[in-house]
């Protein structure tokens, strides 16, 4: 039996992105992260920058997540739904 996981890749980011948090290190560096989402990481050298890695790594780890058949990181307000099938 395998398993589908149902739900809008676009939905999820975005809502990932809402909950990002953006701080500047010593160097300057703008670092992006979803706080509960292991991985959820990036950096930029500006805001904008940093978010657009940041999209990229949560794409990126929900691919991985989903290929490796491990728990994808829930997000609130994103309906996660798996289905059995032979």
């Amino acid at each position: 039996m395998k398993t589908a996981h149902i739900f809008s890749m676009t939905e999820y980011v975005e809502k990932a992105l809402i909950k990002a948090e953006y701080n500047r290190d010593e160097n300057g560096v703008v670092i992006a992260k979803v706080a509960n989402a292991s991985g959820f990481f990036a950096q930029g050298d500006n805001f904008e920058e940093a978010r657009d890695h940041l999209r990229e790594v949560i794409e990126g780890n929900v691919i991985l997540s989903l290929q490796l058949g491990i728990p994808i990181p829930s997000i609130e307000g994103v309906k996660i739904t798996e289905a059995t099938h032979v």
